[in-house]
């Protein structure tokens, strides 16, 4: 019941950028602009603030084998969606390869995996973001412009050095002035708001061609319900459980991932930059009822 509600909660949110789009509060404009603070602070006060503010001793070997996991677990999906995918042209290559494997799993995982199982999951949800970033930045981005040091160079983004920034300051066991992290913990709380409102922003660019497009369907279909099974069985085979098992497994289940339509706007053609806002918006819609359904297996 928790999940339900946070998810409704999350959904909520996602409908009032729909609103505010539709009663022309937003334009393009406004969702870009917002879309950039999302990117460029809060997100990386999100990632900070999460994993900044775990109990000490929290970054265990455990910590390191779930990073390492969803690490290869990400690129894997990757290697799967390319595989399915590999016919299309390439620029929808990319956006669906991307979509299939990598989700939502900062703005919407975070909360749900805390409603469903508290705040040290959510650490472990860290792990899985942190390497969600690295294939995003690279490997994934290749696929758009064919150049893995282009993703590189973006791999040092505001994000990955939040995450690093906090890394370090557990392990040396320093702590900041409070003012700075009261700063920090108040950016970091606008982070899902405004990253579902303009998620749901998009949702009036959902298009009756997208949904008669059979690799759009596809794309939905294996980002919500086929990699997390995948995941889950990975997960089952390693007879990995409790919280580090649980944040990759509801990390899995997320809709697709923002990072693409980043990427797909700067990298790719106007065609594959709809694929990737449609195919977003709906798996965001569509989350509503698989992610709670999902969770039912764990």
């Amino acid at each position: 019941m928790a999940v339900l509600h946070q998810v409704v909660v999350l959904f909520l949110m996602a409908a009032l950028g729909f609103f505010l789009v539709w009663r022309k509060v937003w334009n393009n404009h406004s969702v870009k602009s917002v879309t950039s603070l999302v990117i460029m602070i809060s997100t990386p006060c999100l990632n900070f603030a999460k994993l900044y503010h775990l109990p000490e001793g929290s970054l265990t070997g455990e910590w390191a084998y779930c990073f390492f996991l969803s690490l290869v677990l990400t690129s894997v999906m990757l290697g799967i969606g390319f595989v399915i995918f590999r016919k299309q042209d390439q620029d929808l290559r990319a956006v669906f390869t991307q979509l299939t494997a990598l989700s939502n799993c900062g703005f919407m995982g975070y909360p749900v995996m805390e409603a469903a199982f508290g705040a040290t999951t959510v650490g472990y949800g860290v792990a899985f973001v942190t390497a969600f970033n690295i294939v995003s930045w690279s490997i994934a981005l290749a696929l758009f412009c064919k150049d893995v040091k282009t993703g590189l160079k973006k791999m040092v983004n505001p994000t990955m050095c939040a995450i690093l920034l906090a890394l370090f300051l557990q392990i040396v066991g320093w702590r900041l002035p409070r003012v700075i992290t009261d700063v920090v913990d108040a950016m970091s709380a606008l982070a899902t708001p405004m990253a579902m409102m303009v998620a749901g922003a998009y949702f009036g660019k959902i298009t009756a061609t997208m949904l008669k497009n059979k690799s759009f369907l596809l794309t939905c279909a294996l980002r919500l319900i086929v990699m997390p099974l995948f995941a889950l069985a990975v997960l089952k085979v390693l007879g990995m459980g409790g919280e580090t098992g649980a944040a990759i497994f509801i990390a899995s289940c997320m809709p697709g991932a923002s990072n693409t339509l980043v990427q797909a706007s700067a990298y790719s053609t106007p065609r594959a930059r709809e694929m990737a806002v449609g195919a977003v918006a709906f798996t965001t819609i569509l989350s509503v009822g698989t992610i709670p359904l999902m969770m039912l297996l764990w």
